[in-house]
């Protein structure tokens, strides 16, 4: 049974129409849509949500190839044995506890085993800036990858920055104009608005801190306001580096050694995330983790390859057994060559360098020389293949789409959510409006 609609209204003019004075003037110009040329000349970092769509978008823009972040539901081996192979690293995202309450939190296996410094081997940036944690942890695992493609912007940044202590590189990383303008991609007005009016307040707490030196020995007491400092969320970074695996925290001095990486690294991080998720518990808080690892359009050209290099060691032996098989074949000839090469990423080199998988060497030992058995595993073959092929298609349409959809997320509606709001409140209705909505039960 469908639910009633809200009263049917007339909008009419107000006789004392709103004040249009200079506060009103300042209003519009804050909802002007943001140019780009505003949006690089920004300094200051925005917010990001824990999307990955998102952050493939960002990563690419970065100039990172052959890469994939997928949100991972649920820490068990069963999802975790369904995220693309390999997994490079963890993000991890959750209500950070500031006055070292994290660091207070931390075992006694982690407190061992925590670097003094930060090792040559891993690459590490402190976040020095706000906002940047996003970035920070992103950049913290692929530049300790060595089989990632960084481009060339990252190649470059990572070099210069390669022999820096932490603090430094976070330092460097914050300046970065490129880095931070594609960080930045979809920050709006509104958006560059709230973070300098945040900056500022802090600014002005220091101040009174640094003023007031009796109230900086008390601020770190419990009975400071709830409201005041409210935690913020974070991101960190698991990564496996030379066989140990790290936790990579930006906001910690240095990085945190977890423990050999053995066969399966995730466990290890896994026990560690847990271990975080605890400490709240109690508090109804929400946790997001993503999975970044090598992109199918990296692997699948690989599979595709060995899949053709099946289907045509079984047409060698049909050939031999059954010169005129063809005849009884319809509707399933692999693309050629050409075609693999032109729209799967598969080069002549590929196939030629790519071995004979031996589950199909065993099969052909199976089927000996019987036609009907020989005919049943190229059509098995081939429609692996085929679904190998499809899955390249559906992930390649799949970045067209995340790229659309980035596209949509950098229109800035708001002037025109404002302007109609702005209407609705100059025709009188608005007051009705809330309170018919009050009046359903519903909350704004």
């Amino acid at each position: 049974m469908a639910q009633p609609g809200p009263a049917t209204r007339t909008l009419r003019k107000r006789k004392d129409p709103v004040s249009t004075n200079d506060d009103s003037g300042a209003v519009m110009e804050a909802m002007k849509p943001l140019t780009d040329e505003e949006r690089r000349s920004w300094k200051g970092w925005v917010e990001l949500e824990s999307d990955p769509a998102l952050f493939n978008f960002i990563l690419r823009e970065y100039g990172v190839r052959d890469v994939k972040i997928q949100e991972v539901l649920a820490l068990d081996d069963e999802m975790l044995g369904l995220l693309p192979n390999p997994v490079y690293g963890l993000i991890f995202l959750f209500k950070y506890r500031d006055e070292d309450e994290d660091a207070k939190a931390e075992t006694e296996v982690e407190t061992k085993t925590k670097a003094s410094k930060c090792p040559k081997q891993v690459w590490f940036a402190n976040q020095t800036t706000n906002n940047a944690c996003a970035t920070v942890a992103l950049l913290n695992i692929v530049m300790n990858v060595p089989e990632i493609n960084l481009g060339d912007v990252l190649s470059v940044f990572k070099k210069h920055t390669q022999g820096l202590k932490p603090a430094y590189r976070g330092q460097r990383l914050g300046c970065n104009d490129f880095i931070r303008s594609i960080h930045n991609s979809f920050v709006r007005r509104m958006d560059i608005l709230n973070a300098d009016l945040a900056l500022q307040g802090e600014f002005e707490r220091w101040k009174r801190i640094k003023n007031n030196p009796r109230r900086k020995k008390t601020s770190n007491t419990k009975t400071k306001p709830k409201d005041e400092d409210e935690p913020g969320y974070h991101f960190i970074a698991y990564v496996p580096i030379d066989n140990v695996v790290w936790r990579l925290d930006g906001l910690q001095r240095h990085p945190t050694k977890l423990g050999p990486s053995g066969d399966n690294w995730m466990a290890v991080a896994r026990d560690n995330i847990y271990r975080r998720i605890c400490q709240y518990e109690d508090d109804g808080v929400q946790f997001s983790l993503l999975a970044l690892g090598a992109s199918p359009l990296r692997t699948l050209p690989k599979k595709i390859a060995a899949s053709m290099k099946s289907v045509m060691a079984v047409e060698e032996v049909l050939s031999l057994v059954l010169p005129d098989w063809k005849l009884f074949v319809t509707g399933d000839i692999p693309p050629t060559a050409s075609e693999l090469c032109e729209s799967f990423g598969v080069t002549n080199d590929l196939i030629e360098t790519t071995e004979l998988p031996i589950s199909t060497k065993e099969d052909l030992e199976k089927t000996g020389s019987d036609p009907q058995k020989l005919m049943e595993l190229r059509l098995r073959m081939v429609g692996d293949y085929a679904a190998l092929c499809r899955s390249y298609l559906e992930e390649a349409a799949l970045i067209g789409q995340e790229d659309d959809q980035a596209a949509k997320r950098k229109e800035d509606h708001t002037p025109v959510i404002y302007s109609a709001i702005k209407k609705i409140a100059e025709a009188g209705v608005l007051k009705g409006i809330v309170a018919d909505i009050r009046e359903n039960g519903m909350k704004l």
